[in-house]
């Protein structure tokens, strides 16, 4: 994966998972969130994405191993008391009709 497809991906999983959620809501109605926190959050988001995924595809083997430990760390201690994640189906449904 080159530095662009990062880049893309990135903004991609910024937007998806993080932007176009109820977040979008909450800056739109302007209560919690105005347009500079909008910016911070999404540069701060799209900048733990890209961390990630670098880290992931070409981080070194003392990296990827550190990722692993942390990773495992945070499944097995926090969010034990959320709900059981779901599919969220209309996730991409408002792109269908792209080119």
């Amino acid at each position: 994966m080159d530095e662009r497809t990062l880049q893309a991906l990135s903004k991609a999983l910024t937007l998806l998972i993080f932007r176009n959620s109820i977040i979008e809501d909450l800056h739109t109605d302007g209560t919690c969130l105005d347009e500079a926190d909008m910016t911070k959050l999404n540069r701060d988001i799209n900048n733990r994405f890209y961390t990630l995924l670098t880290l992931w595809f070409y981080g070194t083997d003392e990296e990827t191993e550190r990722l692993e430990r942390t990773l495992n760390f945070l499944a097995k201690n926090y969010g034990n008391d959320w709900d059981k994640a779901e599919r969220v189906d209309l996730l991409m449904l408002r792109y269908d009709s792209l080119p």
